[in-house]
């Protein structure tokens, strides 16, 4: 008896850290959704770059106010695409609470790489901002920013977040609703939470 209840035990520890482990990071199944929101083909090889931490919008998850109209203006905006989607945005606001670290790979042929610091470099002192950037890496089109993403597999709809700066002054983010079907994803909806 105490053998059975030992294993049980050693089950469910290694169980809830597998759990613990996806709050901290990306797990396989989000990785796979991003490596699809973020694929992209460019003629001439270009390729945007991922930060390696998540994050949903500018907004500041610890102020309540501010994520409950932010939840707002979400659903009621997506709901113009007839799908039913409130559950699903309060997963997305709930899964990316805090910025977790992506353990998604680099796939420069499918046009996005995950920063490892190489890029960040350009936006600390002295390091030459956007200016530098594009002298020294013309084929970077972009600093993106993603959240982990939700999916819902009985309706197939998936959302995320993905916000991207080319420049000082030339950039966007939006959440993004997307139907999984048979390995893709299809834009049905889209809410633009900044420009600049």
């Amino acid at each position: 008896m105490n053998k059975i209840l030992s294993l049980v035990f050693a089950a469910l520890a290694l169980a809830a850290a597998g759990a613990w482990a996806g709050d901290d990071t990306s797990t396989e199944q989000e990785n796979a959704f991003l490596a699809l929101v973020l694929k992209h083909s460019d003629s001439q090889g270009g390729y945007t770059v991922v930060k390696p931490e998540t994050r949903l919008s500018h907004m500041d998850g610890s102020d309540a106010e501010q994520v409950k109209q932010s939840k707002k203006y979400v659903t009621e905006q997506l709901a113009k695409s007839g799908d039913d989607v409130a559950t699903l945005v309060d997963r997305l606001y709930e899964r990316n609470k805090k910025s977790v670290r992506l353990t998604l790979k680099s796939s420069p042929k499918d046009g996005y790489i995950i920063d490892d610091g190489e890029y960040a470099k350009y936006f600390k002192q002295g390091g030459g901002g956007w200016e530098k950037w594009h002298e020294e890496k013309p084929q970077a089109h972009g600093f993106t920013t993603v959240s982990l993403p939700v999916y819902d597999e009985k309706s197939g709809l998936l959302l995320v977040y993905i916000g991207t700066q080319y420049d000082w002054l030339e950039g966007a983010g939006f959440v993004v609703l997307f139907r999984y079907e048979k390995g893709s994803l299809h834009a049905i909806g889209r809410v633009m939470m900044w420009i600049s």
